[in-house]
């Protein structure tokens, strides 16, 4: 709606595909690197932790948009409450078993994932398993599963990664299920964008979508850091409609003034 006013070609604050939008913070930027490490030399698991709205699911979708062959197929589960059978079958399904129908027994399932790990094996693949909001896991047994699947190797290399994405207190759920927490390779922390990051975040996002001069001026970018707590997805959401009040009323910029205002209807006032 407020595009082609501010002179942009899509909206700043809204991605349309997997990774648009993806600024290199310090934090986001060494968790990529470390996760790129984890696949390409087909390490076990890894933990990739942060408060909601810190980026999590962004920074994976932007990694995992760019993983090139042999690494994948990706399996992504969103929505985490399955019982142990369940979960194996689901990831059987979704690396390429074409007979979920034949499995009736735990024994079975095992057998059909087994299977495709084979299969993807003989293939050259390295399938990489993404599980978001891990914290929600209330089964322990789905944990100690993903230990025991975690055992299925080829040679020195682990037949697939597993990526645990979570808020913070996925660390202490893990550190329970000390068996599973020995085959991380590592834990990366997200942490909120600094003012620096806050202010390189929203000018990135600007230019990406096509805007030729500075929108917020610098003191209403100190406001949108402190309201937000410099995290991106409030980030987003006090940006965007800020750009829609300033579209309304007709501003060549937007100040301090309409940022408190947003961020006082959208309950983000610091």
């Amino acid at each position: 709606m407020y595009e082609d006013y501010w002179r942009m070609s899509r909206p700043a604050f809204r991605a349309s595909q997997p990774g648009e939008g993806y600024f290199p913070a310090h934090s986001h930027r060494a968790a990529k690197l470390k996760l790129r490490y984890l696949v390409e030399q087909r390490q076990s698991a890894a933990l990739l932790i942060g408060d909601a709205g810190v980026g999590k699911s962004f920074l994976l979708d932007s990694y995992l948009s760019d993983l090139a062959l042999p690494a994948g197929p990706v399996v992504s589960v969103i929505v985490p409450q399955f019982s142990p059978a369940e979960l194996i079958g689901y990831l059987a399904r979704k690396l390429g078993d074409d007979h979920p129908g034949r499995a009736k027994t735990f024994d079975e399932v095992i057998d059909r994932w087994e299977q495709q790990l084979t299969m993807l094996q003989a293939d050259g693949r390295h399938p990489v398993i993404v599980i978001d909001d891990a914290q929600t896991i209330e089964d322990r047994q789905v944990l100690q599963t993903l230990h025991l699947l975690l055992n299925y190797r080829h040679g020195d290399s682990a037949a697939f990664t597993l990526i645990l994405c979570g808020q913070p207190e996925l660390v202490g759920q893990i550190a329970r299920c000390s068996a599973l927490h020995d085959r991380l390779a590592f834990t990366c922390a997200l942490q909120p964008f600094d003012l620096e990051e806050t202010a390189g975040y929203v000018r990135h996002r600007l230019q990406q979508a096509g805007a030729q001069s500075p929108i917020f001026d610098d003191e209403a970018i100190e406001r949108i850091h402190h309201c937000t707590g410099g995290l991106p997805r409030r980030i987003n959401r006090l940006c965007d409609f800020a750009l829609l009040v300033g579209f309304a009323d007709q501003l060549e910029q937007i100040a301090v003034e309409q940022i408190d205002a947003v961020a006082e209807e959208l309950q983000l006032a610091a």
